[in-house]
């Protein structure tokens, strides 16, 4: 066990490691709340194998422990939300004393400042969308590459700064985030690449299934205007899709055909209003 924590597993492995010693109790394991699903960072089986980090479980933990006995301490944030759990499993019934109980509340305090510094470094300030560090922390784990990517570029976003300033165009930007997000679902992410560029990854949805009705819906959200201070601003956005479709790409490559297609569609734009204006 490495003696310096750098993320949540490092801390959860810790916790893992101190617990572990004065609970003689069959398995535990630390499970976080990601999307609609929870992914086990650490565990510790004392017995048989029962469960093992990497695993995931929907809000039903029955399905990967069977009928044994368990007892979920909550990993609250500081927004009173529950991000996941402690969680200890026997074959017998479980019995914690009041001491137990405190040094188990207290691990859970730990994570949980644990996780909302963690969340702090991969989300952008101005939008609250993630960041592209967490984009970094998605190529590391490389087994979590989506089959689909959008890259999602505003046009002639820079007019609207030298026009409005840049104060309006943070908060044009923080308005964007919002109708994007409201476009996908809890499971995908959102990051804002570049002080304009989005990228939205889909883990279960292929461009023949579903990432292009998403795009769909992202272009006709974009027709409404954004109301900045009172005033109302038009704005497009261009989009390239990328997906596996059969083939197995990095996240990376598969970001890299996205950001082509959108430059691609961005350039075909251009041209038309070059032609249109000629005519």
């Amino acid at each position: 066990m490495p003696s310096k924590i750098r993320s949540l597993d490092d801390a959860a492995g810790h916790v893992i490691q101190l617990l572990a010693r004065f609970l003689p109790i069959d398995t535990l394991f630390i499970a976080i709340q990601e999307g609609s699903t929870h992914r086990i960072v650490q565990a510790h089986n004392r017995g048989d194998s029962l469960v093992q980090a990497g695993m995931t479980f929907r809000s039903d933990v029955s399905t990967i422990i069977g009928q044994r006995s368990y007892l979920a301490i909550p990993i609250t944030t500081s927004e009173c939300v529950v991000n996941g759990g402690i969680y200890l499993v026997d074959r017998d019934t479980l019995s914690l004393s009041d001491d137990e109980l405190t040094i188990l509340n207290s691990m859970a305090a730990l994570l949980s400042y644990t996780i909302d510094l963690e969340y702090a470094t991969v989300t952008d300030s101005l939008t609250g969308l993630y960041n592209r560090r967490f984009l970094d922390e998605l190529f590391e784990r490389n087994n979590d590459a989506p089959l689909g990517v959008m890259f999602i570029d505003l046009n002639d976003f820079k007019r609207i700064n030298d026009k409005y300033g840049h104060e309006f165009g943070d908060l044009l930007l923080i308005e964007i985030a919002k109708r994007l997000k409201q476009q996908i679902r809890q499971s995908d992410r959102i990051v804002r690449y570049g002080g304009d560029e989005f990228i939205i990854c889909f883990q279960n949805l292929s461009e023949d299934n579903g990432v292009r009705a998403v795009q769909e819906k992202i272009n006709a959200s974009f027709l409404d205007p954004f109301v900045i201070s009172g005033q109302p601003v038009q704005i497009s956005a261009s989009i390239g899709v990328s997906s596996n479709q059969g083939r197995y790409a990095s996240l990376k490559q598969l970001i890299m055909d996205a950001d082509q297609a959108m430059y691609h569609m961005k350039n075909t734009r251009k041209n038309l209003e070059a032609n249109n204006a000629s005519i």
